[in-house]
C-alpha cells in the first residue's frame, strides 16, 4: 500500500513539473493529504516566491479533526517522534526551498509521506 501510494505521489510531482514550463506563481497556497488507515491526515500551508517555497506551516491531525500535539505525543515514543518531526520537516522545507530535498526522519515517515502529498497539493494551485 505504501509503496503504491509512493509511486501515485512520484507520477504526480512529475506531472506537476512536466506541466509547469514557467514555474509557480508567487502566493500562499495550502494543501491537504489524504487520510491514512486510521484516518489521520496533514495540512501545509506554503509561500512560493521565485518558484522556492520560502515558508511552511505544517500540521498533523487525528481522526477526530484534533491536531496532534503534546498529549498525543504522550501516548508513546513513536507518537513523541512523529509530533517532534513536525517542526524538523518545516524547517528542512523552509531552508531548501524544494519538497524533493527534504530528507525522512526515522520513525516518522508517514509524517514525511503526508508533508509530500499535502505540499504537492498546495503546489498544484500554483500552476
Amino acid at each position: 500500500m505504501k509503496k503504491k501510494i509512493s509511486a501515485l505521489m512520484m507520477l504526480f510531482a512529475l506531472s506537476l513539473l512536466a506541466g509547469c514550463s514557467s514555474g509557480y506563481k508567487d502566493g500562499t497556497y495550502e494543501g491537504k493529504s489524504s487520510p491514512d488507515d486510521k484516518g489521520e491526515y496533514a495540512t501545509v500551508k506554503i509561500t512560493v516566491a521565485d518558484n522556492v517555497i520560502t515558508d511552511c506551516v505544517f500540521k498533523t491531525f487525528e481522526s477526530n479533526g484534533e491536531e496532534k500535539g503534546e498529549n498525543y505525543a504522550k501516548s508513546s515514543e513513536e507518537a513523541a517522534v512523529a509530533v517532534a518531526s513536525v517542526a524538523e520537516y518545516e524547517k528542512q522545507l523552509k531552508q531548501t526551498g524544494d519538497i524533493a530535498q527534504v530528507d525522512s526522519i526515522s520513525g516518522a515517515t508517514q509524517n514525511y509521506n503526508q508533508l509530500n502529498e499535502a505540499v504537492y497539493d498546495a503546489l498544484s494551485k500554483a500552476n
